[in-house]
């Protein structure tokens, strides 16, 4: 009986695209700057590339791709890259539309936590944006120092929420960090296939979700078929 439902936070509730496009097109202009030009077009098929191989990082790994075998310009790259971090945090973010009314719904039916890669500071934004109240349960990898696909990051959130596996389900938009880890552990998943990651595909019949949806409004049903 599935009772807790877990969700991702960026690109699951907070729609950051304009942040990560802003950050893609940082990118792209260091490497420029470092003798690796790219036009738009092929840094995106390289992005997607690297998110099909299953990479913990497509901007590490692009950035390795041309800095090899040489880490002090793989670093030298990156702290560039880390000098616009703040600036890139100034742009908005926003839910995705139909976000707020599904988790008011599914807060009157199940209880909700939060299972994202995030500083602490994110549930400040997700308050502003008046959607923190439905969560009971906030931990974040910058509150429990773990992050995913550490299998830890999902055995302690489900401590903290005192529910086992069996009775979760992880709800998120990528393969590897939220769907897969999940799964091993024995929680439902339900992956949402829609922004960069929607390019990923299951590599093994253990890697498919138990449910997939391209839409906000098809999570409730896809929640519901657990539990009919």
């Amino acid at each position: 009986m599935i009772t807790t439902l877990f969700f991702d936070i960026g690109e699951t509730i907070l729609d950051a695209g304009s942040q990560m496009d802003a950050l893609m097109e940082v990118h792209r202009n260091v490497l420029e700057d470092f003798g690796f030009p790219l036009a738009q077009e092929e840094y995106r098929q390289l992005d997607d590339r690297m998110i099909r191989a299953f990479v913990p990082s497509a901007m590490h790994a692009i950035t390795w791709h041309f800095a090899k075998p040489d880490k002090g310009l793989h670093d030298d790259i990156t702290g560039k890259i880390r000098s616009h971090y703040d600036e890139i945090r100034q742009i908005e973010v926003r839910l995705y539309p139909g976000v707020d009314g599904l988790l008011e719904t599914l807060a009157g039916d199940f209880t909700l936590g939060l299972a994202g890669n995030a500083p602490a500071s994110v549930l400040k934004s997700l308050e502003e944006l008046g959607v923190l109240r439905w969560f009971t349960h906030t931990d974040v990898s910058g509150r429990i120092g773990i992050k995913k696909p550490d299998p830890r990051f999902f055995e302690t959130i489900l401590a903290n929420a005192r529910t086992s596996a069996s009775e979760a389900a992880m709800i998120g938009d990528r393969l590897n960090n939220d769907i897969i880890p999940a799964k091993r552990i024995g929680m439902k998943t339900i992956w949402i296939r829609w922004g960069r990651y929607r390019v990923m595909e299951p590599r093994t019949p253990d890697e498919i979700p138990d449910a997939t949806v391209a839409d906000v409004c098809e999570i409730s049903g896809a929640v519901n078929s657990f539990v009919d």
